[in-house]
């Protein structure tokens, strides 16, 4: 990044990237503790794969799924199954920093589907459990177009095991 850009947008972009990180490590963890999620994912086919990012160059997410689970991939040689793509470094961020939903900034026109439209409403779905796992309800309600009943148990220990997954995550990356 060049040092004449203002450093806001920097900042913004360095969120931007932790959070589709994040997203990554954390659906990818629980795909393998959520029933919800594992359900959505295990409809998808094998080999499916999915990329978040923020047009033209910004920051992006891949993954695939691979035996079962989905896995970050550093890139893939072939076009997406779905390619999500927030249009501009300010709509990831509000949608990504909790200002705005998932579906609300689709309503908006911030973002671009490409690609197999009922698997990407399958992903919706799962960052949808993942945000009611992860986030303080009062957040997650403001942000969602609905809020599932969820047990206490249930969202501590969802919580606890993707917030494992996801430093787990990045201490491997980083050693890597």
């Amino acid at each position: 990044m060049s040092p004449s850009l203002p450093l806001s947008w920097r900042m913004k972009r360095l969120y931007v990237r932790f959070m589709l990180a994040f997203l990554g490590h954390g659906l990818a963890k629980a795909c393998g503790t959520d029933r919800v999620i594992r359900q959505e994912i295990a409809s998808l086919p094998e080999g499916f794969t999915f990329s978040m990012g923020v047009m033209p160059s910004g920051p992006s997410l891949c993954m695939k799924k691979d035996n079962g689970q989905l896995k970050a991939v550093s890139n893939h040689n072939k076009k997406p199954d779905v390619d999500i793509q927030f249009k501009h470094l300010g709509h990831a961020f509000g949608t990504l920093s909790f200002q705005e939903g998932t579906a609300e900034a689709f309503a908006r026109e911030r973002m671009v589907v490409d690609g197999d439209i009922p698997a990407s409403m399958k992903l919706v779905r799962c960052f949808e459990r993942l945000e009611v796992l992860t986030l303080p309800k009062l957040i997650a309600r403001r942000i969602m177009r609905y809020y599932p009943a969820i047990t206490l148990k249930e969202k501590l220990a969802g919580a606890l095991q993707i917030y494992l997954g996801v430093i787990k995550g990045f201490v491997v990356g980083v050693v890597k």
